[in-house]
Formats: structure tokens, C-alpha cells, sequence
């Protein structure tokens, strides 16, 4: 059996914003002097309209409108108007992320706009999106629920987008209803915020007080104190990822926890629907170090069933395959580490025929493992 790793990417869009202006305005007093009163002109406070963060309302609706045209853009197709929304270095990847998603066909809305932060010409904004297509493809899958936040810097007279990311995230099928084979991608609001706060003040992208202010404002600060799930993965691994990848699967992993002491366990995290018409069925998955000492040599018993309708479509669970697997170009996996892995049946592994014509509603993997020194 061979190892690859795969990652699928799903492009989150996500906006931001915020200010506090201050008016003077004109009022006579008198102040007395030696050689008599002399009328001065004082200055007088003018109470601007602000947020419950203090940002001035009408930077509010400039980056309101900004994150609705964003997206009016997008549904609209209008490729070069949506790419004037962003000002970052414009690759190969992201323009073909554009592309695709400019062709999918999308229909969007998005609520619950709210900016958090304001500073000199940066605003912080946070947003509920739901991102449909008029066609769903489960192969290139833009369908989605997600709370994002977003960085925009003024440009001119305008704002532009410099940051946008997801910090809870359902993937949806065509039918709105959260697509299963996905479930690897859904992350939960607080861990995604402690991740990716780690990762661009790293980075040195965005001021570390911005996030301090987030973090007070959207979870306990114990959750920001949470350690990293010890994640073992080489550099050259590392380069197979899309950029922020790794972050994710870091979030989606210490969102399970530590791992079960005393044992080697497999966390399965989706399929790959695209394998099926080759007849394999392929998914990802953690396997995990749950003993105090490191483990190599490792050879695991597999069974995976999927649930699909039968002929009164009814869900049922189905046995499609079972066998044993020599995972040792694993290597060594340290005490408490967690490795990420693609695994697959084919072959004589597999115990159903046409596969390829299955309507795979979901799946479960049980796994046994030994190792050498047992």
C-alpha cells in the first residue's frame, strides 16, 4: 500500500473594518485677565455616533458596502471588478481560485457585519457568509456556511481586503445541508481564532493588540492558552499544503483532543468522491500515538463501511472493504503524536462491486494496530 498526502482546499472569503473620529466645534467663554475680560473661543467636544466598539458609524458603512460589493462582484461574475477588491500579491493560485470560483456561479449573503477595530488606515471585521452555487459540484465544492474575519487596508478613497480567512466553517452540499464528506474541514470558532492568531502574529502580518482584542471579545481567554496537538509532519509534507492549510488541520486536530491513552488510534476526516469512478476509495486521517513512548513498524487491520439509501432509501451502513495494512514508511511516530495520512482501498481489498455508482451519504473506518515490540 502506498502513502500519499492530499489536501482539499476550500476558499473562505472573509471582511473587516473599523475607525473613531473626533469634531471640534466653536463656543465663546470668558476668561479674566489682569486688564480685564478677554473673550476666548473654546473647544467643544462633538460626540460622533460609534459602534459598541467605538467605530465611527460612517467608517462602518464604507466598509460595509466595501464587504457587500465584494460579493455582489463575485455573484455578478465580474472577474477583474472582484479582483480590485483585494490588494495583495496576485499568484498564479489565487487567480485560479478567482477563476473558479467567478465560474461557479455563486449566490451569496452575508450578515451580521460587525467591525471590532479600527487603527490609522487597517480596519478589523468580522461576518456570518453563506455561499451557495446555482450548480453543485462535488468535486470543487464553494458551497458553505462560515463566520470570517478580514483585514482591509484604505486605499484611496476606498478599502481593499489584505486578509480573509474563516474562523468557522461548515462546508454544505447542494441541498444547504452540511456535506459529511467535509466534515474534516468544519472548525470550531475558538480554535480557529487561537490558530490562526498564532500564525500572522508570527508572521508579523497584523499588530498582536488587534487579536487581543478579538480574543477578549469572542471566547474565554482559556482557549487561547490551549497547546498545539503535537502534529508530526516533515518540511518537505509541509510544501504539499495550500498556504494556511496547515493551520487548519493544526485546529482540526487540537480540536480532538489529546489522543487515547495506551493505544494507536485512526481519526478518519473525509473521502475523496473523485476516487470513486477508479474504483478506490480514498480517505484522509490522523493516526495517533496515544502511548508514552515512541512507536515504528506499524501494520493495521482496516474495515470501512459507507452509508448509503437502499431500495427504500433508507440509509444503511455497508461493509465495502477490509484488509490489512503494512504502515511502517510511516516511521517512528513520536509518544503523543498524530500523523496525517491518506489511505485507500482497491483491488482485493474492496468487497462490493461498482462502486463508482454508489450515493455515499458518510463513512466509518475501525482500525487495529501493532507495532514492532509487541
Amino acid at each position: 500500500m502506498s502513502r500519499k498526502l492530499r489536501y482539499v482546499g476550500i476558499p473562505v472569503a472573509v471582511v473587516l473594518m473599523g475607525g473613531l473620529l473626533v469634531g471640534c466645534g466653536g463656543k465663546d467663554d470668558e476668561v479674566s485677565e489682569a486688564g480685564g475680560t478677554v473673550e476666548v473661543e473654546a473647544a467643544e467636544v462633538v460626540e460622533i455616533e460609534a459602534n459598541k466598539h467605538g467605530v465611527d458609524v460612517t467608517v462602518v458603512r464604507q466598509v460595509e458596502d466595501a464587504i457587500l460589493n465584494k460579493f455582489r462582484l463575485l455573484d455578478e461574475g465580474d472577474y477583474e471588478g472582484y479582483l480590485a477588491t483585494v490588494d495583495v500579491e496576485k499568484d498564479d493560485d489565487l487567480l485560479s481560485l478567482i477563476q473558479d470560483m467567478i465560474q461557479a456561479d455563486t449566490i451569496s449573503s452575508v450578515d451580521n457585519i460587525e467591525v471590532m477595530y479600527h487603527k490609522d488606515d487597517e480596519v478589523l471585521v468580522v461576518y456570518d457568509l453563506n455561499l451557495m452555487t446555482e450548480e453543485f459540484n462535488p468535486d470543487m465544492n464553494f458551497n458553505r456556511n462560515a463566520t470570517s474575519y478580514a483585514i482591509l487596508h484604505r486605499v484611496d478613497d476606498g478599502w481593499k481586503f489584505i486578509v480573509d480567512h474563516a474562523v468557522s466553517l461548515t462546508v454544505l452540499d447542494g441541498e444547504g445541508q452540511p456535506d459529511k464528506n467535509f466534515d474534516y474541514m468544519n472548525y470550531d470558532t475558538k480554535m480557529a481564532w487561537w490558530a490562526e492568531r498564532k500564525r500572522l502574529v508570527g508572521l508579523g502580518l497584523v499588530p498582536s493588540e488587534w487579536f487581543e482584542e478579538v480574543l477578549r471579545e469572542q471566547f474565554d481567554h482559556a482557549a487561547a492558552s490551549i497547546d498545539d496537538q503535537p502534529l508530526q509532519i516533515t518540511q518537505e509534507e509541509r510544501d504539499l499544503f495550500a498556504p494556511g492549510a496547515v493551520e487548519q488541520v493544526q485546529a482540526v486536530l487540537n480540536g480532538l483532543g489529546p489522543p487515547v491513552e495506551d493505544t494507536i488510534t485512526l481519526e478518519a476526516l473525509n473521502f475523496y468522491p473523485e476516487e470513486l469512478q477508479n474504483g478506490v476509495f480514498m480517505f484522509g486521517s490522523f493516526i495517533r500515538n496515544g502511548f508514552d513512548h515512541p512507536v515504528s513498524g506499524l501494520v493495521a487491520e482496516v474495515s470501512v463501511w459507507v452509508r448509503q439509501p437502499d431500495e427504500s432509501g433508507r440509509l444503511v451502513d455497508v461493509l465495502i472493504g477490509e484488509g490489512e495494512f503494512d504502515l511502517s514508511d510511516i516511521g517512528t511516530i513520536e509518544a503523543g503524536n498524530s500523523v496525517l495520512m491518506t489511505l485507500f482501498l482497491d483491488g482485493e481489498s474492496l468487497l462490493v462491486d461498482g462502486l463508482e455508482e454508489m450515493e455515499i451519504d458518510g463513512f466509518e473506518v475501525e482500525a487495529e494496530f501493532w507495532y514492532e515490540g509487541e
